[in-house]
Order: C-alpha cells, then structure tokens, then sequence
C-alpha cells in the first residue's frame, strides 16, 4: 500500500579572500603557517593573498596555518585549500580530512563546516550531490542522475534510502526502478519467513491461494446491534480482521468509525433492510457510509439472505453475501461460485466455538454472517460474545486469513483473472467497481517480476506482492 542547493560556506569565503587582497601586508609579508579559516591565509582563508604560503600572525592577527589561500596548500592533517583538494564539492570535506581550526583551515581542511568527507553539509562520500545522494547516506548515486527518485541507477533520496531509490532497487520510475503501490487487502501475512528468493529460470508464475494462508475465513456482523460495540474489544482481541455490514435507517454508532483504524470494515447492508431488491436503495446506503464513516462500501449483504438482490448489486457494488444458513459452502480458489451469491455460515443461537471451528476448511473461503451476542433483544439467532471470540482466535492461530470480506473477494477475484497457464507473463482487467489498492501474492522458478517496467520487491514470506490494478505483470 502502507522526497527528500545550496551556496557553500566555501564558495563565499573564496570571494571573501579575493575581494580583501590589498595593501603590501597582504602580499609582501614572509611565508609562514597558514591562515585561520581556508587552507592558509587569513581570516577569510587568503593567506597571503593568493600565493601559496600565507602570511605571519603579525601579517594577520589570526593563528598561523599552512598553504595558501586558493592554490592548495596543506593542512595539519589531510589535503586541500578551499577549492582545488578537498574543497567544497570535491575530495576530503569539512572537519574529517585535512586540518584543525589553528594548521590549515577553517575548522578543517577543504571543507567548510561539517564533518564529513566532500561535501560542505552532508555526510557521504562526493559532496552534496556527487556520490551520496541528496540527502545523507543515500547509498550510491544522487538524487536523480545515478539512480535516485527519476532515473534509472542505484542510490536513495533519502536518508539511509538503501540501494535502489525510495523504494527498492533503483529508484521510483523505468528501467531498474522498484515499483510503488499500496496493497490495501494484504496487511495480514503467514507466519513463514526468511524465505529466499527464488533463483531458478525466469517464469512459473503462481498465484498463492489465500494469500498464502492455508484458507479463509471471514466473520461479518449485521444490522448494526448495539451488543457488537459492547463487545468489540473482545473480537478485536483474537486478531482478526471482520467487517460491519450496517443499516444506514437504523441509525449504526459512530463507534462503529474508530474500528477502521484497527483494520475492520464498513460494508452495505442497504439503507431499509427491505428483503426486495432495489438499486436506489442501495445506494442511498452507498451515501449514508460516505457521508458518516468517510469510507466507500466496496461489498453488500442482501437482507434476510434474499436473492432478488443479486441482480442489484452489480450496477453498484463488486459482490454480495448471500445466500445463507447452516448448510451454506464455501468458495474454492478458482471456482465458479457467482460474486453477488457468496454463500454465507449462519450459526444457531448459542451455538459453541467448537461447531464454529468445524465450519472452516482448508484450502476454502469460509464466510460467517453473524449479528448480535449473549440474548440481546431483537437480536436474530445471538450466539456468546466469547464462543464467537474463541472461534475466532482459532481462526488466526491455526494459520487461516482472517479478513474483512471485500479484502478477501477481491483477492479470489483477481486470481480468477490471471490466467492459471501463465508461466513470463499476464494481463487482466478489472471488472465493474472493483475497489483500488487490491493484490495478490505469487511464486515464481525464477528471474525479475515487473510491473510497469518496475521491479516488484521479494518479500521473505515466500512471494511477491503484484498490483492487480496495473493490469498486467512480467517475469523476465
């Protein structure tokens, strides 16, 4: 999903030692140790002038140094008058090589104020932007030329930006840059790492079922029950993420908001919760979640499960949940189960974490529609806040992707539209109000993938992130 010119201190002090050259005190005086700013030279680092030798302590009142004001001169320790060895931009720096406040320079020799070497402010190698970047430590390169944010080389923008730009390997745009994306769906990942990057000929694409969690399982809450915020701290606490399917007319809590930041979901549940279905329904919800939550609903829940409602959501959402009851499926990787019909696991009224648990399945997206907790009035089959708690910390620890259902579906569904034969190479597009920032995760024998002529970082995990919504991938 979840960029970094100035005149130096020594190009000033250079135009100061020109412009002060006057009287025969200057020129005339025997040569001795240096000045007390430059590389010899007086106060402004002339030394004499521009000769290369400096004048006395009697000539100027500073503390003799070696060398001349411009032509080279030496420090107490390194190389370099203000310009030629050491100055400003070239080699040796400020304060590292080359000189003490009393023998050859400034506070240092070459250099003009910092402690580096080359450079006047910064701390790499080559200046402020020969070779260090723009900022310090960029690794190899500048902030454009030679790798950095625009072109094509290695180096960093940043501080310590690693090898490669702002990103991964080579900056942020074509031809050896590392591509930049959000992946919005894929916060949560399985707990393999350490994984080495495949090494082998380029090709092999696949997409990893699930993520690469070894199923699915995604736990969704109706109609906005007041016993579901009551509850809240106790669901968030078995890691899960879920997703809140509400009612706009029924007026859902504005607690409700403070979980998106915990990783749930806001989905439609229509605006009246009527069984028939109908567009404008639909999307005066569609306002209603904008208006009060600042989110967009990407997936809907049909009311009491009705059907009518599949040919509705198409013309606004990407899928929907529903049918439902307990002798609901799942959906497989691939399979042929329809986007607007997602089948959905209805538990019974207290129904115990152990059935729950026996519901999921290896290598299946379970989807649960639950919708109130432990008795509460008007609620529709409650079960017990801490049986739903346990199923659900099972859910996690025994290796299933526990997310929100649009974060799910959007994966299943982007799987679909690579192409299970592809081996270098993929396009797809995306089908109607597909929500941004979705990807999926995939292996290959081998090579570089890319997307836009942008290299796609290897995650340790076992695979690497590809966006579904460049439309197209390459391994080369």
């Amino acid at each position: 999903m979840r960029m970094i010119t100035r005149t130096t201190w020594a190009t000033l002090s250079l135009f100061a030692a020109v412009a002060g050259c006057s009287g025969n005190n200057d020129l005339t005086s025997p040569p001795s140790t240096g000045g007390s700013n430059g590389v010899g030279g007086g106060s402004t680092g002339q030394g004499g002038g521009l000769a290369s030798g400096g004048s006395s302590a009697a000539d100027r009142t500073t503390a003799p140094g070696t060398g001349g004001a411009v032509s080279g001169g030496s420090g107490s320790v390194g190389t370099g008058g203000k310009i030629a060895f050491g100055g400003t931009n070239a080699t040796g720096g400020s304060k590292a090589t080359g000189g003490t406040p009393s023998a050859g320079g400034t506070p240092s020799t070459g250099g003009s104020q910092n402690n580096a070497t080359g450079g006047s402010v910064s701390t790499g190698t080559g200046g402020i932007k020969a070779i260090g970047g723009s900022a310090p430590i960029g690794a190899t390169g500048g902030s454009k030329p030679t790798g950095g944010s625009s072109a094509t080389g290695s180096g960093g923008t940043g501080p310590i930006a690693a090898t490669g730009g702002n990103v991964g390997v080579g900056g942020s745009s074509p031809a050896g840059g590392a591509a930049s994306f959000t992946c919005a769906n894929l916060s949560l990942a399985p707990s393999t790492s350490g994984q080495a990057k495949p090494s082998g000929t380029a090709g092999g694409m696949k997409v990893l079922d699930w993520a690469g969690f070894k199923g699915a399982v995604s736990f969704t809450f109706d109609d906005n029950r007041p016993s579901q915020m009551t509850n809240y701290s106790k669901l968030k606490g078995s890691g899960a993420h879920f997703t809140w399917f509400v009612v706009g007319s029924w007026t859902p809590s504005s607690q409700y908001k403070s979980t998106l930041a915990d990783g749930q979901e806001i989905a439609n549940h229509t605006y009246s919760h009527n069984s028939t279905g109908s567009q404008s329904d639909l999307q005066q919800n569609e306002t209603y979640i904008t208006t009060n939550f600042g989110v967009t609903a990407n997936s809907m829940a049909a009311p009491n499960c009705d059907q009518s409602w599949s040919t509705v959501a198409p013309n606004v959402l990407f899928q929907n949940r529903g049918p439902c009851g307990q002798t609901a499926g799942t959906v497989g990787p691939r399979d042929s189960t329809s986007a607007f019909l997602l089948p959905a696991y209805l538990p019974n009224t207290n129904e115990s974490s152990t059935t729950m648990i026996s519901s999921f399945t290896t290598g299946k997206w379970r989807i649960f529609v639950v919708h109130g907790f432990d008795g509460e009035a008007s609620t529709y089959q409650p079960v017990s806040s801490d049986e739903m708690a346990k199923a659900m910390t099972n859910a996690v620890t025994n290796g299933y992707w526990t997310e929100g259902i649009t974060n799910v579906g959007a994966y299943w569904q982007g799987q679909k539209l690579i192409s299970s034969s592809a081996s270098t190479s993929a396009t797809w597009s995306l089908p109607a109000h597909f929500p941004k920032n979705m990807c999926v995760r995939i292996t290959t024998t081998g090579g570089t993938v890319t997307q836009g002529g942008q290299a796609v970082p290897w995650d340790d995990h076992g695979y690497y992130q590809i966006s579904l919504d460049a439309g197209s991938v390459t391994i080369q």
